[in-house]
């Protein structure tokens, strides 16, 4: 069998106009994710670690150094943990292979891998600033923070949007909507970003900020698309003299509060 690839390249053509191409195809142990490049083709694995190594026979680097960590902070070795500059290199290529993950799924809308991911990014984020020996390493990947913060709540917002629809199945109108919902991710989102800025020192960069940007405009977004309460929407009834609607919503508010 040839190792040559240019069928599939013809068959799904790179097109630089759209800033992600991806797919999911059947391959040979189960579903895979692609993405198309400008050269070639990257295959990710959906689950697991996305090129499907074992260091150690862990998942991935990540968890071999923290059971290496685990074992220093229970004295069953006799040594301190730290992770050098080639540790941390390891740790940062494979945070990477994540990124390119979770920004695939975010494009093909699959909310729930995106925040496992990035929430997966943030504990090694963490890890690395507590253990690594340099100040360079320690930042070399925590100055990401903030837009894996702003693609987690973005993951996070969708995914409470969708609850609307099993609140309509259930036919629960006292539930919170799924933009309430929403708009609590973007704001606690935006508190985390801030809060890494003041971490920090960079007060000043907050203004600035491209990720902090792109959640206050979808909680703008948002915000105009609450849904009025039944209070206000009898209120506008009554202003648009839609005395129908405002006798059935009148009844709806006496039923859930009573006559008075």
């Amino acid at each position: 069998m040839s190792d040559d690839i240019r069928h599939i390249l013809e068959e799904w053509p790179y097109d630089p106009d759209d800033d992600i191409m991806v797919r999911i195809i059947e391959g040979d142990d189960g579903e895979k994710l692609q993405m198309r490049v400008d050269m070639g083709v990257i295959q990710i694995e959906l689950d697991g670690n996305p090129i499907g190594e074992h260091p150690g026979n862990f998942e991935s680097w990540f968890e071999y150094y923290q059971d290496k960590s685990k074992d220093a902070e229970s004295h069953e070795i006799d040594d301190f943990f730290s992770l050098d500059t080639d540790d941390c290199k390891k740790l940062r290529q494979e945070a990477v292979r994540y990124y390119y993950r979770y920004l695939c799924l975010m494009k093909l809308g699959d909310y729930k891998r995106v925040v496992r991911d990035t929430d997966r990014n943030f504990r090694l984020f963490a890890f690395i600033k507590k253990y690594a020996a340099s100040e360079m390493d320690r930042w070399a990947l925590d100055q990401y923070r903030p837009y894996v913060i702003m693609m987690n709540t973005r993951a996070r917002a969708s995914l409470a949007i969708r609850s609307d629809l099993d609140k309509i199945i259930d036919n629960d109108e006292e539930a919170p909507s799924g933009i309430e919902k929403a708009i609590e991710q973007i704001d606690r989102g935006i508190v985390d970003i801030r809060n890494f800025y003041d971490e920090y020192g960079l007060t000043t960069e907050i203004e600035t900020s491209i990720e902090l940007a792109i959640l206050q405009a979808l909680k703008k977004e948002f915000v105009k698309n609450l849904p009025l309460s039944l209070e206000d929407q009898l209120t506008r009834a009554l202003e648009e003299e839609r005395f129908e609607d405002a006798a059935e919503l009148r009844d709806r508010l006496r039923s859930r509060f009573g006559p008075n």
